[in-house]
């Protein structure tokens, strides 16, 4: 999959009912080569007994690991340069995470001696970071290398569609976790929930995004593969050139049956994620086209 626009890999949480060999073989289940491992897998400490026969797992797979998290940061400085080296071992150039208010003086540091960043995962409703301002405040006036994680599945979660937030970020997305959900219920194989694939792509090009790109899912985690695979499947549809460029009608309202629904009142989709822009290429370069019309909220109602 190396070398496709905006190529997904795979969260290794995602894997979590395997050990690191068995991951490793659910990815290659699904023809994707890149992997974020998490410490589920294996801990962030480049002296663990196991570290090295992990490496050579990784290696003779021929996977690559772009980025490794979520972890914690805080103020104490030792213990964030441990995870730094780590990652430079590991060769990751990203390292996700949930930083304590306190961790960015000792980050703002350590990201320009290290030259990896760190990207802050949202973790949506009563989460430190939960929406995008949440992240934007936190990294105003910090290293250009100290930007977001964007987990489009927590962004529906607290309403916000993800395509804006990838707009709002700009440069400082670094890297993206692809998650579907149904508004008000629960997480779906990507592209069957509220997740529009194609905006999100489109939000992607026009930032000139080239971070990691990384598919969580969380659902029937003893066998993920089938359902991962028709998601990879709906993402990779959704990154072709012919469906990128095409400025398509968006789908009118729908009625979800959803167990999170039922005995709920109507929940309304917001009217901005029913809009997307198409956008073409001239020259090396990228220009705006013309908005799409508006086609009216969603409504999701319960039966």
């Amino acid at each position: 999959m190396t070398g496709e626009r905006f190529a997904a890999g795979a969260q290794s949480y995602s894997f979590r009912k395997f050990d690191t060999a068995g991951a490793v073989a659910c990815l290659k289940q699904l023809g994707a080569d890149t992997m974020e491992f998490c410490a589920v897998h294996f801990p962030p400490d480049a002296g663990d007994a196991g570290f090295a026969g992990i490496k050579r797992l990784l290696e003779e797979q021929q996977v690559q690991v772009p980025c490794y998290g979520v972890e914690g940061f805080t103020a104490d400085a030792a213990a964030n340069r441990k995870k730094f080296e780590f990652a430079r071992a590991l060769g990751a150039q990203v390292l996700t995470a949930d930083p304590a208010p306190d961790a960015f003086d000792s980050l703002d540091a350590l990201v320009e001696e290290f030259q990896i960043r760190i990207a802050i995962h949202n973790h949506g409703p009563g989460a430190r970071y939960d929406k995008v301002e949440d992240t934007l405040k936190a990294v105003r006036g910090r290293h250009p290398f100290i930007g977001a994680c964007v987990d489009t599945g927590h962004h529906l979660r607290s309403n916000e569609p993800p395509h804006e937030v990838i707009t709002r970020l700009g440069d400082r997305l670094l890297s993206l976790h692809l998650k579907d959900w149904i508004i008000g219920g629960e997480e779906q194989i990507l592209g069957e929930g509220d997740l529009d694939l194609t905006a999100v792509a489109r939000a992607l090009l026009e930032i000139g995004f080239t971070g990691p790109v990384v598919m969580e899912y969380e659902e029937s985690p003893d066998n993920p593969v089938p359902d991962m695979k028709k998601g990879l499947a709906n993402w990779r549809d959704a990154v072709r050139v012919d469906t990128l460029f095409e400025l398509r009608e968006r789908p009118g309202p729908r009625t979800v049956d959803h167990p999170a629904r039922r005995g709920a009142r109507s929940q309304a989709v917001p009217a901005a994620w029913r809009q997307t822009r198409a956008i073409g290429l001239v020259g090396n370069g990228l220009r705006d086209g013309q908005a799409d019309a508006e086609d009216g909220d969603a409504q999701a109602a319960a039966p």
